[in-house]
């Protein structure tokens, strides 16, 4: 993939419309209501968001724009790319840098989103080598066709364009060029997200895609592009099951019944939360998932804010989850293998749950807990902590410095959600 010299004058680069080629160099914090920060971070908030920001400067590849999921691994989903340009548009509005460095990474950026190669030409593959802009699989080895794409990673996405393009309208027709040469109707089958995947006869498969919880939230990404997929919003099939005490929401579809996982976790309220806001029912669910989280703790002395996440060991990605396939507190891979002894505290979840309820002293444990889970030569947050032996989850990702970024940036709006900063 060809790199682009990215203009620091502010002039949108190659693949712009011609109408959007002068791109303001301005500080329009003053203007943008994106930049309107009710609730300046403190000392050790910036501190905190400067470390988070880092993961990012040390794993941009220069050739692409695109963002590693891990530290020095070169490959990345959607999802992954997601989480840079959230990551972007706060660092960019809590003055961490300056417009012309925004300009100059979202431009090469764009270019190289432009030239990425799709899927049968119509959506992008569900993985990337995040060095070269090839379609990889899993084991970051070249595919020529690919190996399908994720509906979530898509919805994802999308949600991050959109706040690039509302946050930064100099950059709208760009982005929306190249969201219309995406086959995404493709995505969408029977008003729900379908990935695909590649069947042994090399047929491309759909597949539905999503649980609830992210299931929702993905689809909130489509419609702020037009797209519908209402069966997607529905809660049901959702039942209540007790988890510590705790009724909380849970996905009827299981692993059994259909080889996907109906995991509990936290992540998908958090973004819920500060990228759209919750709704009522959405807040009382989200209640009680840290309620169960918090009486797991009275019940066992270990802090719990459970995710997914990567760890620094095989099986190197885990769900910690409240609830999965019928199981509390599972701890499971994609195939749904067992490994408990593997539960870590997550990061991501600590700093989430505290931001979204920094009154509760549950939460003020939970930050206290991970706060200095840094990398000592300064290059973002760990993942968490291992519950078992209390050891740090060395790993660095995009997903923890990402969403620490993103929460920062939804307390220096005040505890608003971006979108409804935007609606306002």
């Amino acid at each position: 993939m060809s790199s682009l010299t990215a203009c620091t004058s502010g002039t949108i680069g190659t693949g712009a419309p011609k109408a959007d080629l002068q791109a303001t160099t301005t500080d329009e914090s003053s203007n943008n209501l994106c930049g309107q920060l009710t609730s300046p971070l403190t000392e050790q908030e910036q501190e905190y968001a400067t470390v988070a920001w880092q993961y990012f400067v040390n794993n941009r590849q220069p050739e692409t724009g695109f963002t590693n999921s891990a530290d020095k691994f070169p490959s990345g989903t959607l999802w992954d790319q997601g989480n840079y340009l959230m990551a972007l548009n706060a660092v960019r509005w809590m003055g961490i840098i300056d417009q012309d460095e925004f300009d100059l990474q979202l431009n090469q950026f764009l270019t190289s989103l432009g030239e990425l190669p799709l899927v049968e030409g119509a959506l992008p593959n569900k993985v990337y080598n995040s060095a070269t802009g090839e379609m990889v699989d899993y084991s970051n080895q070249p595919t020529e066709k690919g190996l399908g794409w994720s509906a979530l990673d898509i919805g994802r996405f999308l949600t991050s364009l959109h706040i690039i393009r509302t946050c930064h309208p100099q950059y709208d027709n760009w982005i929306s060029g190249l969201m219309a040469s995406w086959q995404l109707p493709r995505s969408i089958e029977d008003g729900q997200l379908y990935g695909a995947i590649y069947e042994s006869d090399g047929k491309l498969l759909p597949v539905q895609e999503g649980r609830l919880g992210y299931e929702e939230y993905a689809v909130r990404g489509y419609e702020l592009w037009g797209l519908k997929a209402p069966k997607a919003l529905e809660a049901d099939p959702m039942k209540l099951v007790e988890v510590s005490g705790v009724k909380i929401p849970v996905d009827q579809r299981n692993f059994q019944d259909t080889d996907a996982n109906n995991y509990v976790v936290s992540e998908s309220y958090i973004l819920e939360a500060i990228e759209f806001g919750w709704d009522d029912n959405l807040e009382k669910s989200a209640q009680a998932v840290l309620a169960a989280q918090e009486n797991r703790y009275k019940e066992t002395g270990h802090l719990t804010a459970v995710s997914e996440d990567n760890v620094d060991q095989a099986p190197h990605f885990l769900y910690s989850t409240l609830y999965a396939n019928g199981t509390p507190w599972a701890v499971i891979t994609e195939e749904n293998e067992p490994h408990p002894e593997l539960r870590t505290l997550s990061t991501k979840s600590a700093f989430g749950w505290y931001y979204l309820f920094p009154k509760n002293p549950y939460t003020v444990k939970l930050i206290k807990a991970v706060k200095d889970l840094q990398d000592p030569d300064g290059g973002g947050f760990y993942a968490g902590l291992y519950e078992e032996n209390e050891e740090i989850n060395a790993i660095l990702t995009g997903n923890t410095n990402g969403l620490i970024l993103q929460i920062l940036y939804y307390k220096a709006l005040g505890n608003q959600p971006v979108l409804d900063v935007l609606e306002n």
